[in-house]
């Protein structure tokens, strides 16, 4: 009798383990594979053709493309999920107007992510952030990255125009960013066989 409970227990451990190797190992987020699908080239940014699969998202695309490069960069995308405590999504707000009265007070951020921005966001220096106040704090943020791209792409273009003749030859892109060549035909468009300041706008990935 003994035996037998032995060899039963035996057995029982045998499938519990089996079932413990069997178990499916936990695999990237729900957010991460569905940004991952979308970007379908994994560039780092969305293009509107890579949107167009995206219906939803294409329906969006104009609103969310605040530089009109026709792409979304990481800091267009539309955000998925909840933000963390004081975030300044919409759920992060409304947890904030901890009395409900459709604004911000000073006492009601802590110490929140949104103090440290409270000053420059609270435009009438009333003590309280209202709606307008934060859509145009998050304008003047797009505005601001929008002009730090563009200078970063302007001094990545000074550099690599070696021959200080305001254009791009097909050596000087390619030597500065050897990624360039098999996109050179593509981007001069008007058959030059240089690259504009404007036509480098379009680089995709903006690298």
């Amino acid at each position: 009798m003994k035996q037998s409970k032995i060899l039963i227990l035996a057995a029982a451990l045998a499938t519990a383990a089996g079932v413990a190797f069997a178990a499916p190992q936990a695999g990237p987020s729900a957010g991460t594979a569905a940004r991952a699908k979308v970007d379908a080239d994994r560039d780092g940014v969305i293009t509107r053709a890579e949107a167009a699969a995206h219906p939803r998202l294409a329906q969006r695309f104009d609103q969310l493309d605040a530089n009109r490069d026709g792409r979304l960069d990481r800091a267009e995308r539309p955000k998925h999920g909840r933000r963390g405590k004081g975030g300044q999504g919409m759920g992060g707000i409304l947890r904030l107007d901890a009395n409900g009265d459709g604004r911000i007070a000073r006492t009601e951020v802590g110490d929140s992510k949104l103090a440290e921005r409270f000053a420059q966001i609270d435009a009438n220096r009333d003590g309280y952030i209202v709606r307008s106040e934060m859509d145009a704090a998050r304008e003047r943020m797009r505005a601001q990255r929008t002009q730090q791209r563009e200078q970063k792409s302007r001094e990545k273009f000074t550099q690599a125009d070696r021959d200080r003749d305001g254009r791009l030859s097909r050596a000087e892109a390619t030597q500065a960013m050897p990624r360039m060549e098999k996109a050179f035909a593509w981007l001069d468009e008007n058959r030059d066989g240089f690259l504009s300041q404007q036509e480098m706008r379009f680089r995709r990935g903006g690298r």
